[in-house]
């Protein structure tokens, strides 16, 4: 008995816009970086693209897998002092598929890896320690509330971190020890600059005292 087979009833979505359907489909995505941008051919692939700058996709293809196989048949050949009679013809295919690997070419548009390297040496960031922004408006408030009261700091209802008082502690003294923003933050309080505000440090074994 022949098996009988229910095809869905194909339907035409009325919905659906082609044209930007197309466009998503044989789009690569937006490149973000506009020097990035600058340096990509629209016309070309991916693939093209990537190999013709010198860069790869997947490192698994650029770098490869190392051939232990083929080292250790190599230091036996030099061990017997190059007696190629003494390896069979596996071993020889895979020490003759070596030398006639030929050399890479050198990729069309390979100023391009210059390029980014030198871009990555002027944008790479200020080596010296910055706390994060938000960190440092949420210090500027308990300092201005309660200057070095660390254990008033745990009870105020700002401390959404629950940080106890030898935290506030160390994050206090960690923000006074970058001149850049503990500086601006005098500057505000129309305070002296580089040097510590004569507040009291309540209960706390102080080594600024």
């Amino acid at each position: 008995m022949k098996i009988r087979k229910n095809h869905v009833r194909k339907r035409y979505r009325y919905n659906v816009n082609r044209k930007t359907m197309n466009k998503t489909r044989k789009s690569t995505g937006n490149i973000k970086d506009p020097e990035m941008k600058k340096l990509w051919l629209e016309s070309k692939r991916v693939g093209t693209n990537f190999s013709e700058m010198g860069l790869a996709s997947d490192p698994n293809k650029s770098v490869g897998i190392p051939n232990y196989k083929r080292e250790r048949l190599e230091a036996v050949k030099l061990v017997n002092g190059f007696m190629e009679e003494e390896l069979d013809e596996e071993e020889l295919a895979a020490l003759g598929s070596k030398a006639a690997e030929p050399e890479p070419e050198k990729p069309k548009r390979g100023h391009v890896v210059q390029d980014l390297e030198q871009m990555a040496i002027d944008r790479r960031a200020d080596p010296e320690f910055r706390l994060p922004k938000g960190v440092v408006k949420e210090l500027s408030y308990f300092l201005n509330k309660h200057k070095f009261n660390y254990k008033a700091m745990v009870t105020d209802r700002r401390n959404h971190g629950q940080w106890t008082w030898r935290q506030f502690r160390l994050k206090i003294r960690r923000f006074m020890s970058i001149p850049e923003q503990f500086n601006e933050y005098l500057e505000q309080k129309k305070l002296p600059t580089g040097v510590k505000p004569d507040w009291p440090e309540y209960e706390s074994d102080s080594e600024w005292k």
